[in-house]
């Protein structure tokens, strides 16, 4: 889709396999590329990583990861076991931002630091 206008991605891939957003679309079975259903396995086995490490080291109380929105959102929704379509659609993750998961914080209040973003 490089050089072609925003406007017109809706009508050349077809509704279905585009979940527009108010801030983006999102290609959803891109050919050679992972999908979201693929990125939520790899955040499952992302957090079964850290989990296995937490267990390890009981000193540990936090971990900082810095990674890409799309698959910073995948983390979020396989933290709180939530539909990766609905998170698309929940809030932008831009640049610099935060995402706090943690036991006693509920996902309604996880997106904790947004910036203005105007990559949007």
């Amino acid at each position: 889709m490089t050089g072609q206008l925003t406007s017109s991605i809706l009508e050349k891939c077809g509704e279905d396999h585009i979940l527009a957003t108010e801030t983006i679309n999102y290609f959803l079975d891109p050919s050679g590329a992972e999908t979201f259903p693929d990125l939520i396995d790899r955040a499952n086995r992302l957090l079964s990583h850290i989990q296995k490490i937490a267990e390890k080291d009981s000193t540990l109380s936090s971990i900082l990861l810095v990674t890409h929105g799309d698959f910073g959102k995948m983390i979020y929704a396989a933290y709180y076991n939530l539909q990766w379509e609905e998170v698309l659609r929940q809030f932008h993750f831009g640049n610099s931002e935060v995402i706090l998961l943690a036991k006693d914080s509920p996902p309604e209040k996880a997106h904790v630091f947004e910036t203005l973003q105007f990559n949007t």
